[in-house]
């Protein structure tokens, strides 16, 4: 079974957007985890289906921007889109 890592990895080579959606996912992951806050519990403060999370967090299923606004909302995140030397970075701040 291949982890986060590993499809975060392969999607970079193969595809940036999608390259830059599992980061997106990467980070809701890592803040969810340091908030020590469980898949369920933001599930009921983002209204975004536990299982829906659990499959975004699993790699199954890319998220629609409407999904991952709820569940940075949810975390008190917001997300910022720089520009810097020819390449867009997206970074989340809390």
């Amino acid at each position: 079974m291949k982890t986060f890592n590993d499809l975060r990895n392969q999607q970079f080579q193969e595809d940036q957007d999608l390259f830059i959606a599992l980061e997106i996912v990467g980070n809701i992951i890592a803040f969810r985890e340091q908030k020590r806050m469980s898949q369920r519990e933001l599930s009921r403060l983002s209204g975004v289906p536990q299982k829906t999370i659990s499959r975004i967090e699993n790699g199954h299923d890319i998220p629609k921007i409407s999904t991952l606004y709820k569940l940075l909302k949810a975390l008190d995140l917001e997300i910022t889109i720089k520009q810097t030397n020819k390449e867009e970075a997206a970074t989340i701040q809390a």
